[in-house]
């Protein structure tokens, strides 16, 4: 391992809602926006819960366009109850269990139950191929959904 190396240059991060937000029931990137994970070789969305008043599920949704038709990546999905403020909770996927034959490769996190009240952060972590992410223990985060290969 290089100790010169930055984590920037061994993960991409993108923000896609900031806290002070109202969460709505949408996709984040929204249509037009997906991000494509096809130089990645897993990726997750970290979600930092808010303020709930009622159940949010999160799903992560693939597509084989940038704007293109959505479906779900079996087992990427979390709820998240109204006891969840102030939780980090995480949803990795590892990319081999895309469609890939299918030619999905751009993702996004679909957020159900969004109303007025409810407030979260939303980040995009990718990983750059070839890279290991650190361990760390689950009990950090209020819940995790991992996918493995």
């Amino acid at each position: 391992m290089d100790a010169n190396r930055l984590f920037s240059e061994d993960v991409y991060i993108q923000t896609l809602k900031d806290p002070e937000d109202a969460m709505t029931a949408v996709s984040f990137p929204a249509s037009g926006a997906f991000i494509d994970v096809g130089d990645f070789n897993r990726f997750a969305f970290l979600i930092h819960a808010g303020e709930e008043t009622v159940t949010q599920t999160y799903q992560v949704q693939q597509a084989t366009a940038i704007d293109g038709a959505l479906i779900d990546v079996v087992g990427a999905v979390i709820a998240i109850a109204t006891g969840g403020k102030n939780k980090w909770y995480i949803i990795e996927v590892q990319c081999d269990r895309l469609n890939s034959n299918g030619g999905y490769h751009f993702v996004t996190l679909t957020n159900t139950g969004g109303a007025a009240g409810n407030f979260a952060a939303l980040t995009f972590l990718g990983l750059i191929p070839g890279k290991s992410p650190v361990t760390q223990p689950v009990a950090v985060f209020g819940s995790a959904v991992n996918i493995v290969g």
